[in-house]
C-alpha cells in the first residue's frame, strides 16, 4: 500500500550538487530546488529506459514472436554509465538502483498479464515501453535499512524526506565539501508508516511511501454478506443496503469538465481546423492549453473523490461482516462495443446498434471502478484475517432467491426482480447479492466437506477465486442449476 502527500518546499543543503556540463563544456553547479529535482527525475528515467532497452516483446500481428524492443540495447552497468555521463556521477546510488527493481517489477507484471488475457480469451494487451519526458518528472528511492532516505518530523502537520548525495572526485568546488542533502518538506495530512521506498513526482509535486499491508485487528462479528456490484449502486448488500458514490459530488464535477471542453472545441474551430488532431501539430494556444489543464485537474479530483469513498466502504465492510462474498466481473467484456449492424436493403450504411446507450454505460463502469473495489477488499480482508471469496456472476441476477427459478424474464428492470414462477418481488440488484452470498456458502461447505475427507485444517483463511479457468468447470452452483433444468442468458 502506499500514501501519498503533497510537496510543500525543497532546499538543498551541503555542498552544492555538481549537474554535469554545458554545452559549451562548463560545469554546472547549483541549489536551485527546481533544477536539482529535474535532475534526479531525468537520472532515474534515464537509467529506467537504459534497462528497459535490454527487453524483447512480442510482435504485433505474429504469436509467440519475439523481438527486442530497442535497435541498440544498452548493456552498461551502474558504475560504467557514471563514467560515460559525468551528469550521472552526483545521483545517489539508491535513486538508479531502485530503476532496476521497478522495471522488472513492471515487465514481468505485464508478461502475467499478457499471458492471463491470452488464457481468457481476451486481447493480449500492448507490452509497455520506454518512460517519456512528457509523462511528468519523477523518481524512486530505495530506503534500505535508513540508508536511502530518513524522514523527521517537526509537527502535527509538517516533516521531511533527507536523501543525501556525494559529488564524485574532481567535480567538488574547493571548500564546499563533497556530501550535499536534498530536504523535501511535505504536509503531514496523516501518520507516515514504516515504509521501503518512496515516490516523487515533483510534476504533480507528490510525494509516497510504499510500505507493506499493516495487520488489522478484527472484532468477530459473526455476520457475513453478499455483494453485488453495478453502476445504477456502487454495491448493493444481501442485508438489503445500497451502497452509492457521492454521484451530486461527481455530476457538479462532470459538467464543469463538459464546459471546459466545449470551450477547447470553440478553440480549435476558431482556430479553421475541423479537429483537434492538426491543431495540436500546428500549435495550440495558451488558451487551449490552461483548459486542458484544468479540465484534467477535475478528472484527478473525480478519481480522488471515488478512491477516497471506495477506501472507507470497504473497511466499513471488512470490519463488519467476518465472510464477504462477491462476484467476479470481467470490465474488459463487458465495456466493449457493440458490433456494427450494416443494412442489407442499404448497402454502405448502418442500423441503429445501441452505440450511443453502451458508450454511456461503458463510462459509468469505468468511473465506477468496480476491480478497485473489490481489489481493496480483498487485501484489506487478508489483513484483518477474515474469510473473502469470489464467485462466478452467471444466473445471479436472474435466479430467484426465494424458489431458485431462473428466467431471463424474472428482472423486469435494472431495479425490479419479480419471479414468475412464485411471485416473489425484490430489489433487482439485492436478489443478485443474496444468491451470490448463497454460492458462497454452498462453495464453502463443499470445501469443508473435502478438507475433512483428506484430513486438513479447515481453520485458516480462505481468499480464493473461483473463476471459471480455461478447460476447467464452472462452480458448483451454476452447475446444479444446469443439472435441474435452469436455462437462461448469463449476466
Amino acid at each position: 500500500m502506499s500514501r501519498k502527500y503533497r510537496i510543500d518546499r525543497v532546499e538543498v543543503t551541503g555542498a552544492t550538487p555538481f549537474l554535469g556540463y554545458d554545452r559549451c563544456g562548463a560545469p554546472m553547479y547549483s541549489r536551485d530546488p527546481e533544477r536539482v529535482m529535474s535532475w534526479l527525475g531525468d537520472a532515474w528515467r534515464y537509467r529506467f529506459n537504459q534497462l528497459r532497452s535490454r527487453r524483447s516483446r512480442y510482435l504485433m500481428g505474429a504469436k509467440n514472436v519475439l523481438v527486442p524492443i530497442s535497435d541498440n540495447p544498452d548493456m552498461r552497468s551502474i558504475k560504467e554509465t557514471r563514467e560515460d555521463c559525468s551528469w550521472l556521477g552526483s545521483c545517489p546510488d539508491l535513486i538508479l538502483l531502485s530503476c532496476q527493481y521497478l522495471e522488472n517489477t513492471e515487465w514481468f507484471a505485464a508478461t502475467k498479464r499478457r499471458k492471463t488475457n491470452v488464457k481468457h480469451g481476451r486481447k493480449p494487451g500492448p507490452m509497455p515501453s520506454f518512460r517519456r519526458k512528457r509523462s511528468g518528472l519523477r523518481f524512486t528511492v530505495l530506503r534500505n535499512n535508513g540508508k536511502g532516505y530518513r524522514i523527521v518530523t517537526y509537527s502535527r502537520k509538517h516533516a521531511e524526506v533527507i536523501i543525501g548525495g556525494t559529488n564524485p572526485a574532481g567535480h567538488r568546488i574547493p571548500g564546499d565539501g563533497a556530501r550535499f542533502q536534498v530536504h523535501i518538506h511535505f504536509r503531514l495530512s496523516r501518520p507516515v508508516l514504516d515504509s521501503t521506498s518512496i515516490h516523487v513526482n515533483w510534476t504533480a509535486r507528490t510525494i509516497s511511501f510504499t510500505s507493506p499491508i499493516p495487520e488489522h485487528d478484527h472484532t468477530p462479528t459473526g455476520r457475513r454478506t453478499g455483494i453485488d456490484v453495478g453502476v445504477r449502486h456502487e454495491a448493493a448488500l444481501s442485508d438489503g443496503r445500497l451502497l452509492d458514490l457521492p454521484l451530486a459530488k461527481l455530476k457538479q464535477l462532470d459538467k464543469r469538465i463538459d464546459k471546459l471542453q466545449r470551450a477547447q472545441a470553440r478553440c480549435v474551430r476558431e482556430a479553421g481546423y475541423s479537429n483537434a488532431k492538426p491543431y495540436l501539430k500546428h500549435g495550440p494556444s495558451k488558451r487551449y492549453l490552461e483548459l486542458g489543464r484544468q479540465a484534467r485537474a477535475l478528472q484527478e479530483r473525480k478519481t480522488r473523490i471515488i478512491t477516497d469513498w471506495q477506501h472507507k466502504t470497504s473497511r466499513w465492510l471488512v470490519d463488519r461482516h467476518d465472510l464477504i462474498v462477491m462476484e467476479t466481473l470481467q470490465a474488459a467484456n463487458m465495456t466493449r462495443k457493440p458490433k456494427p449492424k450494416p443494412d442489407p436493403d442499404k448497402p454502405g450504411q448502418w442500423l441503429p446498434n445501441g452505440h450511443n446507450a453502451k458508450r454511456a454505460l461503458n463510462k459509468g463502469m469505468q468511473q465506477a471502478s468496480l476491480s478497485r473495489l473489490r481489489g481493496m477488499i480483498e487485501y484489506k480482508s487478508k489483513a484483518a484475517g477474515i474469510t473473502f471469496l469470489t464467485v462466478n456472476p452467471a444466473y445471479t441476477s436472474q435466479t430467484c432467491h426465494h424458489c431458485g427459478h431462473v428466467a431471463k424474464e424474472n428482472r423486469e428492470s435494472q431495479a425490479v426482480f419479480h419471479c414468475h414462477a412464485c411471485g416473489w418481488r425484490d430489489n433487482a440488484d439485492v436478489n443478485a447479492a443474496k444468491n451470490i452470498l448463497t454460492d458462497g456458502l454452498r462453495i464453502l461447505q463443499a470445501q469443508a466437506v473435502a478438507e475433512a475427507r483428506s484430513g486438513r485444517d479447515t481453520s485458516e483463511t480462505r481468499i480464493q477465486d473461483t473463476r471459471p479457468q480455461a478447460g476447467q468447470a464452472e462452480p458448483m452452483a451454476v452447475l446444479q442449476r444446469r443439472k435441474t433444468g435452469r436455462t437462461g442468458n448469463t449476466r
